[in-house]
């Protein structure tokens, strides 16, 4: 369960799908090595997790869903993650990217897709590797699209794909990004995810071959770098910050929970298991294994300040309705990253301290640190990434992504 001080920024009926998500902990890892032999999360799970309402989480009031704060999606994400690292994976691609959705999207879409299906998951690939597409009357014709890394493709109803491969925003021809909305029946979803890490995400390839978008499905995003307040009420407060929310919603949770899972794991067992040709029959008992539980432990809780950090950065800019600055923006970006680098090292200290038998691919802290180091490789949670760009923007280098991306960052 999340820590007291979290659990009292969060209102009552956050309270009770936190509850929830806390609840499923026990049955969803049952479901461990399953999840990995099979490469994919049983329909009978996907179900449980519907029913408990855990899809909706990002989704708005008006549309059927819960429409959360940020701080309770990271808290309740983490909890499913706690029972399985791809289940907790999938559930915050999907909310996450629900989330940006209805931020980008206008109205009458919203309106309009969202009456076509009975529970909305969007999946989402925000850079293809390929689109070759072209301008046509009222709309898009991708001739050929493909895009790596479809997270939650499989349990989804639409698709969020970047229509720019990695070749147009390299040379930063455009000033905008642009993102189609697809349903998921006009998306072949190539089988092509075989790794070691949250195989139970299904996080597949997705292609496209002469489909038409029409132009109302298609969000631009322009980053001109110039900060432009407008008078918005409620969840559309939210919209100038899209990018920031993004970068928080769909990377860090799982990790999160991932660690503190691990970290509770390794307590509850530590007790009843010695260490192999000494005379310690309880590892509890042993003061070096003291010591790494601690400082796993306080690894894992200064990761969780950090993202608390962050959020309560957001928020304190959305009420005042203030931009970022490119030094605030980078430390986002950083803590987040820096957040998950301290949760994967919370699980590789355990992992050396749980001797041979771990390497079982049923272990439960094997099957943690894999998805972890997955995890923890994501683009937005890649420590080496974030650090650079904090260092660069303190010493006043520019950042180093694709020129549409560094100007992404700017909010002011």
């Amino acid at each position: 369960m999340a820590n007291l001080s979290t659990e009292c920024q969060l209102t009552a009926f956050e309270q009770q799908l936190l509850q929830s998500a806390t609840e499923l902990v026990p049955y969803l890892q049952k479901f461990g090595t399953m999840i990995d032999e099979e490469r994919r999360i049983p329909d009978e799970v996907i179900q449980k997790i519907s029913d408990a309402g855990l899809f909706k989480l990002g989704t708005p009031k008006e549309y059927g869903g819960h429409e959360v704060s940020i701080r309770a999606m990271v808290e309740i994400i983490s909890e499913v993650a706690k029972g399985n690292g791809s289940v907790g994976w999938v559930v915050q691609i999907i909310n996450g990217n629900n989330y940006n959705a209805s931020l980008s999207l206008a109205s009458d879409v919203l309106e309009s897709i969202y009456n076509q299906v009975e529970e909305m998951r969007f999946c989402s690939v925000l850079l293809a590797r390929k689109a070759v597409v072209k301008k046509v009357e009222g709309g898009y014709l991708v001739e050929e699209g493909f895009w790596g890394f479809g997270s939650g493709s499989e349990h989804a109803t639409h698709a969020l794909l970047s229509l720019k491969d990695a070749k147009s925003m390299q040379e930063g021809r455009a000033l905008e990004e642009m993102l189609a909305v697809v349903p998921m029946s006009e998306v072949t979803i190539v089988d092509d995810w075989y790794t070691m890490s949250l195989k139970g995400s299904a996080s597949n390839s997705l292609e496209l071959k002469n489909v038409f978008i029409p132009d109302r499905h298609v969000i631009t995003i322009t980053h001109q770098g110039d900060w432009q307040p407008a008078e918005l009420a409620g969840r559309d407060r939210y919209k100038p910050y899209s990018q920031l929310i993004l970068s928080i919603t769909t990377g860090i949770s799982a990790i999160l929970g991932l660690a503190r899972g691990a970290v509770e794991y390794f307590a509850q067992k530590a007790p009843h298991k010695g260490i192999a040709m000494t005379v310690h029959s309880s590892q509890a008992a042993v003061g070096h294994i003291q010591y790494k539980v601690g400082l796993a432990a306080m690894k894992v809780e200064s990761a969780h300040l950090h993202i608390s950090r962050t959020i309560d950065n957001l928020e304190r800019h959305v009420q005042n309705t203030a931009p970022f600055s490119l030094k605030e923006s980078a430390q986002v970006q950083t803590d987040m990253t820096y957040a998950a680098m301290l949760c994967w090292e919370a699980v590789d200290m355990l992992m050396a301290e749980s001797g041979g038998s771990v390497i079982a691919d049923s272990n439960r802290l094997s099957q943690i640190f894999r998805d972890i180091r997955g995890g923890s490789n994501h683009a937005l949670t890649t420590a080496s990434t974030g650090l650079e760009l904090y260092g660069r923007v303190l010493m006043g280098v520019p950042p180093q992504f694709f020129p549409i991306l560094a100007r992404s960052l700017v909010l002011s």
